[in-house]
């Protein structure tokens, strides 16, 4: 099967890539103002997903069998920085990307967020109505809304949740992200009240590219871990699995106390039925996720000296290991 995946540079784009040649796919890798570097792509690109007419000729020149949509700007204050560039990017490509692979009768995935909900009931199933709170998830509920207007028989919309997972540059998964933060002697403050549902960056490439593989299973889907958790207790619980100090390096607040959290829902646990029930790919617990992470590049000498100054002053008080 020949595959495009844009935003093929960034953290999710470039696992889907591997995940397909891991099928024994090919792929042809967009990224943004550079070609992606993609370990055994053989075809990788920069390239200006806005630009509609040079994307149209890409995607009839390529004649893809499906296309994967990864590119967005992908948080609230990038999207608030640039409103135009959002709704570009964010809205108007995927539904141009709906319409050309109609055209060709091409499958195409399109990534969503949990944001597309204002956060109150959680426990979301694919069937609630969206309610955005924020520019970034009015751009990916339009999103969905053209994706499948244009290919409600052969696209896929694809809700999933924060990231964890290991980058090449140490810097884009979750713990990543915290270790960055400790290793500068911040600890993490974090919502005791703000509920999540981690999906493990890898999993969630698999998933995007059975989907390509399944050209039955079209329509909104939700796709994530199978635990949801408050941000401080994903944080914790990160701290205890590489065996640090999570009541120094972890504190907790709530959204009451931080004013800019009002734009932020509250709860965004999702339901991942009925998709966990048509995949060979199965959906992991927040252990088997953590299982599968490592210390972050450029944290290892401050990993290296923080265990061992926990080590000794565990000997020093005399406590049994």
């Amino acid at each position: 099967m020949k595959l495009v995946v844009t935003g093929a540079s960034g953290f999710l784009g470039r696992e889907v890539c591997l995940a397909a040649l891991r099928r024994g796919h090919q792929v042809l890798a967009l990224g943004g103002s550079r070609a992606p570097i993609v370990p055994d792509v053989k075809q990788a690109r920069p390239f200006d997903l806005c630009d509609e007419a040079a994307l149209e000729a890409l995607i009839l020149e390529e004649f893809p069998h499906a296309v994967v949509h990864c590119a967005a700007l992908p948080t609230i204050e990038t999207c608030l920085a640039e409103p135009d560039r959002a709704r570009k990017l964010n809205t108007e490509v995927p539904k141009k990307l709906a319409q050309l692979c109609f055209h060709l009768g091409a499958k195409l995935v399109h990534l969503s967020t949990d944001t597309v909900f204002d956060g109150v009931a959680g426990n979301y199933q694919p069937t609630d109505k969206p309610a955005p709170l924020n520019l970034y998830g009015e751009t990916k509920a339009a999103a969905e809304v053209e994706v499948l207007r244009f290919g409600r028989e052969h696209a896929a919309v694809l809700r999933t949740s924060p990231i964890i997972g290991n980058s090449v540059t140490g810097d884009r998964g979750l713990h990543e992200r915290l270790f960055a933060s400790w290793k500068e002697g911040r600890p993490a403050t974090l919502f005791t009240d703000e509920i999540r549902q981690p999906v493990e960056v890898s999993n969630l490439a698999d998933v995007t590219i059975e989907l390509c593989e399944r050209t039955n299973l079209n329509g909104l889907f939700h796709w994530a871990g199978t635990e949801a958790m408050s941000r401080h207790e994903i944080g914790v619980r990160i701290a205890r699995h590489f065996g640090l100090d999570a009541d120094t390096l972890v504190k907790a607040t709530s959204r009451a106390e931080v004013p800019s959290a009002a734009s932020r829902p509250r709860d965004l646990s999702l339901r991942l039925h009925p998709l966990s029930g048509k995949l060979r790919t199965q959906a992991q617990s927040f252990e088997e996720q953590l299982a599968q992470l490592r210390v972050p590049r450029g944290s290892e000498d401050w990993y290296e000296r923080t265990t061992r100054r926990k080590v000794v002053r565990r000997l020093e008080k005399g406590v049994d290991f």
